[in-house]
């Protein structure tokens, strides 16, 4: 099975660290993400796809054409921006019918949280969080998931469930138009939802993820490895 890793962002949040740095390389207690991101990859994963951009001959170099036993494949980012075009950027390394695990290359995850993503068709990461910058997911009774709505004042404060980007997909979803979100990007959530109705969506629930959006993030992560 592959896995299709997102790490194209400039990472603007984290200036001046990454305009030397790639994010994806930047150390979570002496050691890059993208190698954790790497050793939390469930066995059943044989092949990596990378999608690049900002100083990507950096990460190129880091990890060669194999790492951690996975073959690596390197596309650029294209055209479309925004996670959904990142994504765009690999359909041709996608074979028809085929399901693969898609990945931000600036998150933390567990392993044994990833392998339950493997068995459910497609399916969303979720994990309760505040985050007030983020959308809410709503899920049904059986855990599909429903929408995404702003959260309300109290999910602020208390956590509500939020996309973790992990995410299992076909080759179907290549057959949807983006759905374009804030500043003109294509929204991979929002394009995974606008395809509910033919193909559910099973939210799997994360204890786990660490994003790596800031400065502070840095700190908790090393803190916690």
């Amino acid at each position: 099975m592959k896995a299709i890793i997102l790490a194209a962002g400039v990472g603007s949040r984290l200036h001046p660290l990454t305009q030397e740095t790639p994010k994806t390389l930047i150390e979570i207690s002496g050691k890059p993400i993208v190698e954790r991101i790497f050793e939390s990859l469930p066995e059943e994963i044989d092949e990596v796809v990378l999608v690049v951009e900002h100083l990507k001959e950096r990460v190129k170099a880091h990890l060669g054409n194999n790492f951690n036993n996975r073959k690596i494949i390197y596309v650029n980012q294209g055209d479309k921006k925004g996670t959904f075009g990142a994504l765009l950027s690999a359909r041709e390394f996608v074979n028809d019918d085929e399901f693969f695990l898609v990945l931000n290359g600036d998150d933390l995850h567990s392993k044994n949280e990833l392998s339950q993503f493997l068995n459910n068709g497609r399916a969303l990461g979720v994990q309760r969080a505040v985050m007030p910058n983020y959308y809410s997911v709503v899920v049904n009774s059986v855990s599909f998931v429903e929408k995404f709505r702003p959260q309300t004042e109290k999910e602020k404060i208390f956590g509500t469930l939020i996309a973790t980007g992990v995410y299992v997909l076909d080759s179907e979803i290549f057959k949807q138009p983006g759905v374009v979100v804030y500043g003109g990007e294509y929204g991979l959530p929002q394009t995974i939802l606008a395809q509910k109705d033919d193909f559910p969506i099973k939210a799997i629930v994360t204890e786990k993820w660490v994003p790596i959006n800031s400065f502070a993030d840095i700190e908790r992560a090393n803190k916690l490895w």
